[in-house]
């Protein structure tokens, strides 16, 4: 008995150690969850605040000096079309104003649309979309971001899929692809109706603020890979929009946004399957993936690869091409090197789904190895 007792005492300090060291931890995930707000967010406010605060102020110096009266006139005419075409339909189309590119006018405008685009997204994000998934779903951290990420996006990909498939058909150069190219020699494409216009530039904010939002967002294994597709798609949009190739950028503007949106759905619904241990939800996040990867395949491969080669080939039967055009079709051909990439990812995706496993972002880190770095932080 007396050989005993050591062991038992040992047994006891060792439950007393492990005891200790799970109230350790218990205490520092209940600190973590005093400061819930994902780092990301924080990180969102803390840079978009200052930069707020300048622009404000200088938007109100520009207008106590009348310098903003040009900008307010060009905002009331964008937004005047584009609403009067969404509510109205083609029958309007033809009174709409048409104007050709003004680089200082559009600038200013964009930068307007971008912070109005920030404010708008990381507004929605933070105040309701990220404080309902942590009551409703119990969603945290890593999760938490990730969730409110895809719901934004889900937001921004469907709005503007809708307003691209309202104004984009109604153009009366729209198809057959001949169309994009006739006259471009004689001048005049330059030209866009006003809801065009208004498309046009609200698309390339859209992006650039998305290229500053990617820098606050965890950080994926194709960070490289999209920062490219962001720098690359506004480089195209600008140059042919100034250049005239407006015509083929809106139809490329069009064909990249459907295919996001049953992808960031199927991501909603996997990060509602995992919070709520819903099989439902996982079947669902299933489907809208395999939805995804046939929308991805018809409008980034077989219609965009359509677009390369008319921009590559027929336009070449009605005009010589210069530097802007050529400059064009290589940024084309690169956005679609992009889509390939991505493609293999969605096969990569498509057989783990054949396999009998959950449809998983193979763009994105894996949450769980997230969490465990979040865990190793704390520590």
């Amino acid at each position: 008995k007396k050989g005993e007792l050591p062991s038992r005492r040992e047994r006891e300090s060792e439950r007393k150690k492990e005891r200790a060291t799970l109230e350790s931890k218990a205490s520092k995930r209940q600190k973590g969850q005093a400061h819930e707000q994902a780092p990301h967010s924080f990180q969102a406010i803390v840079f978009a605040a200052p930069c707020i605060i300048v622009f404000g102020i200088q938007v109100w110096v520009m207008h106590q000096g009348g310098s903003l009266d040009v900008w307010e006139a060009e905002l009331a005419i964008l937004l005047h079309g584009l609403t009067d075409l969404i509510f109205g339909g083609p029958a309007v189309a033809s009174s709409l104003s048409h104007s050709p590119p003004d680089i200082q006018r559009d600038v200013g405008v964009a930068v307007v649309f971008s912070v109005a685009f920030f404010l708008l997204t990381w507004g929605l994000r933070l105040l309701i979309v990220e404080p309902m998934a942590r009551q409703m779903l119990g969603l945290r951290r890593l999760r938490l971001v990730k969730f409110a990420q895809s719901i934004t996006e889900v937001f921004t990909y469907g709005s503007f899929m809708l307003l691209g498939l309202r104004v984009v058909p109604s153009q009366d150069w729209v198809w057959p692809s001949a169309k994009w190219w006739v006259g471009f020699a004689e001048g005049g494409h330059e030209v866009m109706r006003a809801d065009l216009r208004c498309y046009y530039i609200m698309y390339v904010a859209r992006y650039l603020q998305g290229g500053v939002s990617v820098l606050l967002e965890p950080k994926r294994k194709d960070f490289s890979e999209m920062m490219l597709h962001h720098i690359v798609t506004v480089v195209v949009i600008c140059i042919s929009y100034i250049y005239g190739w407006n015509r083929v950028g809106v139809v490329v503007m069009v064909l990249l946004d459907p295919a996001d949106v049953p992808l960031h759905l199927a991501k909603v619904c996997k990060y509602t399957a995992e919070a709520t241990k819903g099989h439902f939800w996982q079947w669902v996040a299933g489907r809208l993936f395999e939805v995804f990867a046939v929308v991805f395949f018809v409008t980034r491969l077989v219609l965009y690869g359509y677009v390369c080669w008319s921009a590559h080939f027929e336009a070449t039967r009605y005009f010589p091409k210069g530097l802007p055009e050529w400059a064009c079709v290589a940024l084309l051909y690169t956005l679609l090197l992009l889509q390939i990439y991505w493609f293999a990812l969605i096969v990569k995706v498509a057989m783990q789904l054949a396999a009998g496993h959950g449809a998983e972002d193979p763009r994105s880190d894996d949450e769980s190895t997230g969490e465990a770095t979040q865990e190793k932080k704390d520590k």
